[in-house]
């Protein structure tokens, strides 16, 4: 029986989990705490789906609900992801999560075995009858393989203990009717990143969400709009992080969102196996998650000198992505990078190779245009300030691909070379002394001139910061070599 009131505000982030060979990592956990808090996040979710908690020992959960007690002292509320399989886990681990000072425990659905309804429902009366702390259901069939449908809903809300439930179906469908049946002290929060916006507008009372771990006060700032009746800065809101929260939803989960934390200078190393960088989560998303972030201005900037000879050239303001972007760039003379984005037959592949102008690559301008004249008149981009030779990697097969290849792709590139000047990945002062030839791959089926665009702008940027920061380094490979096939193939 619940002895005590709690109600949800604002926006918890559902927190990663750090680990290390001894389980969980401690002092990284404090940190992230800490740095969520100071964030703006309201309260916090340990032991959640985005903190791996299908993948923990039961003292591993313990050990996490207990450090994120202690290190939120207080300051906000601790949700606890107190779920499982078995029930008589649940009940345990929901009677320590009391012990040491959590609001509430957050409690999904059984999964795997996809329980009927009334075993659901069962599970649950169990829980709280047997929890000094209140519950909430927590709904993600798309993991679960079960969803708890509006009309369970009706029954459960009813238990003595449910004070509420966590949504992250994604289904508004099943989401508005819980929202237009329920009484006014059953607490409904949205728990699907994509759908924050129409589901707080619909009359959730906050959210739970993977992507609070990296920016909490955004998602604030969309609540205080929604509240003040301003949908438009709510949509923009949503619309400026929603390229990023896609990926975290769809490629890794937990692994995407500690790939950007550590990026952003919030150690909290990798996912536990089998999750990988390079499988779950591709190299192609890896990198779109690090522009994201840069487009936010969550990555920080400093110093990063350029090489050329007895030259050399500090940019202050170069996006330094943590455990990426090292701070000097040997050797301008030549250098090579490549990026594979998209699927089917939108696919682009970007090869490149760039460097100073006297250098090896003055032959790429004296070969520039030797081309089958009946092809195009010119592979030199024109109207474009650095220097830019253009070719397809493959043979031009018909009228239509012509165009996808010479003025999709090649508008595509130019617009990337342009976009990563502005971003101060490439300095100006160096624009007069580099060369840049492009080897794009467009294939001859390809019939969506925005996906091929898209795809091109995208491994265009990719290719570029992995050729100036020498990526993948050595030491890069040798830390993935679990998953070290090579990182641009179609398939594993």
């Amino acid at each position: 029986m619940s002895e005590r009131e709690y109600r949800f505000q604002g926006v918890y982030p559902a927190l990663v989990t750090p680990f290390d060979e001894n389980g969980v990592n401690e002092e990284q956990y404090r940190g992230l705490i800490d740095y969520v808090i100071k964030s703006g996040a309201t309260g916090i979710v340990p032991c959640g789906t985005t903190g791996e908690f299908t993948s923990m020992k039961f003292e591993e959960k313990v050990d996490c609900i207990r450090i994120a007690c202690e290190a939120a002292k207080g300051r906000v509320p601790v949700l606890a992801g107190t779920g499982a399989a078995y029930t008589g886990d649940v009940v345990k681990l929901t009677r320590r999560a009391a012990e040491f000072g959590a609001s509430a425990a957050l409690v999904v659905s059984p999964y795997f075995l996809k329980p009927s309804d009334k075993e659901i429902y069962d599970h649950f009366e169990r829980v709280a009858n047997n929890s000094d702390i209140p519950i909430f259901v927590y709904n993600i069939p798309q993991v679960s393989g079960v969803e708890i449908h509006w009309t369970l809903v009706d029954g459960l809300r009813e238990i003595d203990g449910i004070a509420g439930m966590k949504d992250s179906s994604g289904n508004l469908v099943n989401l508005t009717t819980i929202l237009v049946r329920k009484p006014e002290n059953f607490q409904v929060v949205v728990g699907h990143d994509e759908v924050v916006l129409p589901a707080l507008a619909s009359g959730c009372d906050g959210a739970i969400l993977a992507s609070a771990n990296i920016f909490p006060e955004r998602y604030l700032k969309m609540q205080a709009a929604l509240a003040s009746g301003d949908l438009k800065e709510a949509l923009i809101i949503q619309r400026s992080i929603q390229r990023i929260i896609r990926i975290f939803v769809n490629h890794g989960g937990g692994l995407a969102v500690k790939a950007a934390l550590n990026m952003m200078g919030v150690p909290v190393g990798l996912a536990k196996l089998p999750l990988q960088i390079g499988d779950t989560l591709g190299y192609g998303m890896f990198d779109e998650i690090r522009i994201c972030l840069e487009d936010l201005q969550l990555i920080p900037r400093g110093e990063v000198t350029f090489k050329m000879g007895n030259r050399s050239l500090v940019s202050e303001t170069y996006p330094k992505a943590v455990g990426v972007v090292s701070d000097v760039v040997e050797d301008l003379t030549l250098l090579h990078g490549e990026a594979l984005f998209g699927s089917g037959s939108d696919t682009a592949h970007v090869d490149l190779v760039m460097g100073m102008r006297s250098g090896p690559m003055s032959s790429a301008l004296e070969n520039a245009g030797k081309i089958i004249p009946d092809t195009h008149a010119s592979n030199i981009i024109k109207d474009l300030e650095l220097t830019t030779v253009f070719a397809p990697t493959v043979t031009i097969t018909s009228e239509k691909h012509n165009k996808m290849v010479y003025e999709v792709a090649q508008k595509a590139v130019a617009d990337a070379i342009r976009r990563t000047i502005t971003d101060t990945i490439i300095p100006e002062e160096l624009i007069p002394d580099l060369v840049i030839a492009v080897n794009a791959f467009v294939h001859p089926s390809a019939v969506n001139p925005t996906r091929v665009h898209i795809n091109n702008f995208i491994s265009v940027r990719h290719a570029l910061r992995r050729a100036i920061e020498g990526r993948q380094s050595v030491d890069e490979i040798i830390a993935r070599k679990d998953s070290a096939r090579h990182p641009f193939a179609y398939n594993p």
